[in-house]
């Protein structure tokens, strides 16, 4: 099968820009959606649930004062539009949204939006944890490579504000969520990866199927020359694995898998069989990142960069000299030989335990947050 670098030139434009578009939710997200459109033409409504002195000083503060706006609710108004634009963090069953759907307006999440105005093929992680660090070093493997690229999406940089200026033979690197997913059309990486699935946002979704479903929605349009990698150590998405659409190459993580290409660590070895590639691709003892999770993310990125035709040189180069994201065991200090490390974007259980596995001595954990229906159990 080609790999994704030979069939590039297959896949794009996507260049359908909409007359009217409303934009429900105006936090980071709405704001680029707005930004994007509002540059290219399109008459643009903002409606929020917000109070609208704030929602008036971000529209400021964002050079879209002159945008028609409505704070408080959302109105009528609201679906005088071709499409609505919603922000992940608008839930997608609200009233306004099923009018939407009757009257037949397109609901399209930014993410979407963003992939119809870029030319560049996409690689997309997603999962219930890992994808910043994922994300991160599959764009630091690219940049070893020299390859032109950009990372956005979940990470905290919304896809309309960089995704279009992006060439054809670059990449959009993009971490996607289970809220973004939710409403997709056309949205097709040309690899994609899914980490993991754990219990997970269950104060918006109505079971944890719900939230599996909503991730495995990255995969609804990929077909011929599309790779999506799994982790091999999960159950579920090894029951996944059987379903796929067989036009889709499937590459494991994790695990030597009998039979299927796979990345997975020996020691500190980071090994590949992926076409013709055999054997060691890395060596993990100068990685900078700490635990066994991070191993896994290391192995996430390594395939899906194998996928998309970079060289194993530029893989090993890239994982070695990430040196990590912020709130992540973030080191901060050692004080009278205790260590300090900040990992505050651990937000699920799953999440701390892997960041406690990652230390070998006694840790003191301070935790706390907004409870979203995890198990904690020990």
């Amino acid at each position: 099968m080609n790999n994704i670098a030979e069939t590039k030139e297959n896949s794009f434009p996507r260049d359908f820009m909409p007359s009217r578009a409303t934009i429900l939710g105006v936090a980071r997200s709405g704001m680029a959606a707005a930004t994007f459109l509002d540059n290219n033409g399109c008459k643009v409504f903002l409606s929020d649930c917000g109070d609208a002195g704030k929602i008036e000083l971000m529209l400021a503060a964002n050079k879209l004062a002159h945008l028609p706006h409505e704070a408080g609710g959302h109105t009528e108004r609201a679906l005088d539009c071709d499409v609505v634009i919603l922000s992940p963090g608008v839930p997608s069953d609200i009233p306004i949204l099923k009018q939407a759907h009757q009257r037949g307006i397109p609901v399209w999440s930014e993410l979407e939006l963003g992939f119809r105005m870029s030319c560049a093929p996409w690689c997309s992680i997603t999962g219930s944890t890992g994808k910043s660090t994922t994300t991160s070093l599959l764009g630091r493997i690219m940049e070893s490579a020299n390859i032109e690229h950009v990372v956005a999406g979940n990470i905290g940089l919304p896809v309309t504000r960089v995704a279009p200026a992006i060439s054809a033979e670059g990449w959009v690197v993009a971490e996607v969520s289970s809220f973004q997913l939710e409403n997709i059309d056309l949205f097709r990486p040309r690899v994609a990866a899914v980490l993991n699935l754990m219990k997970n946002h269950l104060d918006r979704y109505p079971s944890e199927n719900d939230y599996y479903n909503a991730k495995k929605a990255i995969m609804k349009n990929m077909a011929d020359n599309d790779t999506i990698v799994l982790n091999a150590c999960d159950p579920l998405l090894a029951a996944w694995s059987r379903d796929i659409d067989k036009r889709i190459r499937i590459t494991y993580f994790g695990a030597n898998v009998a039979g299927n290409e796979s990345v997975w660590v020996e020691d500190n070895r980071l090994m590949a069989r992926f076409g013709d590639i055999r054997g060691s691709i890395a060596n993990l003892s100068t990685m900078k990142l700490k635990g066994e999770h991070n191993r896994l993310n290391a192995a996430a990125a390594a395939a899906m960069a194998l996928a998309a035709g970079i060289k194993p040189e530029a893989v090993g180069r890239g994982l070695c000299t990430f040196a990590g994201l912020p709130h992540r065991l973030e080191w901060v200090r050692t004080i009278d030989s205790m260590a300090f490390y900040n990992d505050s974007k651990a937000t699920t259980a799953e999440s701390i335990r892997c960041a406690l596995e990652a230390f070998d001595a006694n840790v003191h954990l301070i935790a706390g947050g907004r409870d979203k229906g995890c198990d904690f159990e020990a």
